[in-house]
């Protein structure tokens, strides 16, 4: 029975859509609750509505913004987001777990780059060593000193990139800490 109506909801869902047509495709799509508590889908809302909270949806029926929606009561000597850095961060993670989470993802993706780097640039280097001890053509010498130069050219490049991530998430992990009012580590 639950199946039923959830299909019926769809299926309603969606003919509404298809009828609004290329109307709800070129613009916004929002999202409101009337004052019955029904649940309504439009390209505008309606005035009395507009003053309420409302989500404003892509065009795959995904959330992008909450407008109106009703501020949390801060907690005593807790800072108040001052600015869209500060709602969106509170807005993109729960936990400071989450935010290293993303970091380690970010970081470890070039961590593996250098570390395919580095073992290319040991290969080279033996290469290199080799060349240069059975006095091997000057064309194979600079082509693979080139190489060498390119790819820790490459490692530092990443590792600098590397550097940027985690100063840019320890400034949003202590930021976040003082918008939750979450004591650092050691304090």
């Amino acid at each position: 029975m639950k199946r039923r109506k959830l299909a019926a909801l769809l299926a309603l869902v969606a003919a509404s859509v298809v009828a609004a047509g290329p109307s709800l495709a070129a613009g916004k799509v929002y999202r409101w609750v009337d004052e019955n508590g029904k649940v309504h889908y439009g390209d505008a809302i309606p005035a009395e509505s507009s003053t309420k909270r409302h989500d404003v949806l892509n065009s795959q029926g995904t959330r992008i913004e909450t407008v109106n929606e009703a501020p949390a009561t801060p907690a005593a000597n807790v800072p108040v987001p001052e600015n869209d850095r500060d709602r969106a961060l509170l807005r993109t993670y729960a936990t400071l777990e989450e935010i290293e989470l993303v970091r380690a993802r970010r970081t470890g993706y070039l961590d593996s780059q250098n570390e395919v780097a580095r073992d290319r640039l040991t290969s080279l280097r033996s290469r290199l060593a080799k060349l240069e001890a059975e006095g091997g053509d000057a064309n194979e010498l600079a082509l693979v000193t080139q190489r060498i130069g390119d790819y820790e050219a490459e490692i530092a490049g990443r590792d600098v990139e590397i550097a940027r991530i985690n100063d840019s998430f320890q400034a949003d992990m202590n930021r976040f800490r003082e918008l939750k009012g979450i004591a650092a580590a050691g304090d």
